[in-house]
C-alpha cells in the first residue's frame, strides 16, 4: 500500500464552552491525520462533536487548545486576517443551508468566491463553466438568480463555488440534510466525482447513503475517536461495502 500524503493533523485538540460557568467538552485531546485525496466521513450521534471538529479544521472556529497543522501550516496560531485568507485559498465549504446572494445569477456568485483568491477574471470565469458542466447545470441555468432555480440546482451551484479556486479540501457539513432523495443523490454523485478527480473531501452526515461515498469513515463519541472503517474508492450497488459500513455502524452503536 502506498503511503499517503497528511493534509491536515491535530494535536490534542480540545474544543469547550462554558455555559454559566459549567465547562462543557466537546473534543478531548484528539488526534487525528486527514489525508489527501481521501473522501473522509465524520458520523456519531448527535452532539458528538461532528461539526465542531470539522470546523476546528478547517479554521472557521479555534480549538480551546491543541494543534491543527493544515498543508504545514499551524493555523491554530494564525491571526483572524491571515486565517481569512489561508481559508479562502485552501478551503471550500458546502454547507446544508445554501449561503449565496439571492439576487445574483448562480455564475456571479461562483465568481465572486473566486475572485476573492485570484484576480484573472477569464481564467475563472472558464474554470466555472467547467465546473457548471460537471455537475450538470447548463448556462441557461447558471445565468438566473439564485431564486429563480429549484433547490437542487441551487445545492449543485454551491459546490461550484465551494470547487472554484480549486482548494486543498472541501468541508461538507450535512450537504444533503435538507434535500430530497434525488437532489442528494446529485450532490453525493458530485462529490465523488470530485473526489474521483482528485479533491480531498471532509463531510460530516448522519446518513448512511452519504456516508458509502467515502473511503475513510471516522465515528466520534463524546468528543473521542472510537472507531473508524476503510472503505475502497464507491462504486455504485456494491454490497459488500454496504454490509462493511453496516457493521462498522452497528459496532458503533449507531
Amino acid at each position: 500500500m502506498n503511503k499517503k500524503d497528511v493534509i491536515i493533523q491535530t494535536k490534542k485538540l480540545c474544543k469547550s464552552f462554558k455555559n454559566d460557568k459549567i465547562e462543557q467538552v466537546i473534543i478531548k485531546d484528539l488526534d487525528l491525520k486527514i489525508y489527501k485525496n481521501d473522501f473522509t466521513i465524520i458520523m456519531g450521534s448527535s452532539g458528538a462533536g461532528k461539526s465542531t471538529l470539522m470546523y476546528s479544521l478547517s479554521g472557521m472556529d479555534k480549538p480551546t487548545s491543541g494543534n491543527v497543522i493544515f498543508a504545514d501550516f499551524d493555523i491554530t496560531k494564525m491571526k483572524d486576517d491571515k486565517l481569512a485568507i489561508f481559508r479562502r485559498k485552501n478551503c471550500g465549504f458546502v454547507f446544508q443551508q445554501i449561503y449565496m446572494l439571492e439576487k445574483m445569477s448562480l455564475m456571479d456568485n461562483a465568481l465572486t468566491a473566486g475572485l476573492l483568491v485570484d484576480n484573472n477574471k477569464k481564467k475563472i470565469i472558464q474554470n466555472a463553466k467547467e465546473l457548471f458542466k460537471k455537475v450538470n447545470i447548463p448556462e441557461e441555468t447558471y445565468k438566473k438568480s439564485v431564486n429563480q432555480v429549484s433547490g437542487g440546482e441551487a445545492s449543485r451551484a454551491g459546490i461550484v463555488r465551494a470547487a472554484i479556486n480549486k482548494p486543498s479540501v472541501i468541508f461538507a457539513d450535512e450537504p444533503t440534510g435538507a434535500l430530497n432523495s434525488q437532489n442528494s443523490k446529485a450532490v453525493l454523485d458530485v462529490l465523488t466525482d470530485l473526489n474521483n478527480d482528485g479533491q480531498t473531501i471532509i463531510m460530516v452526515t448522519h446518513d448512511k447513503k452519504s456516508a458509502l461515498r467515502g473511503n475513510r469513515i471516522i465515528y466520534l463519541k463524546d468528543g473521542k475517536i472510537c472507531g473508524e472503517c476503510n472503505l475502497e474508492k464507491y462504486k455504485v450497488d456494491d454490497k459488500e461495502r454496504t454490509e462493511k459500513l453496516e457493521h462498522f455502524l452497528l459496532e458503533m452503536g449507531w
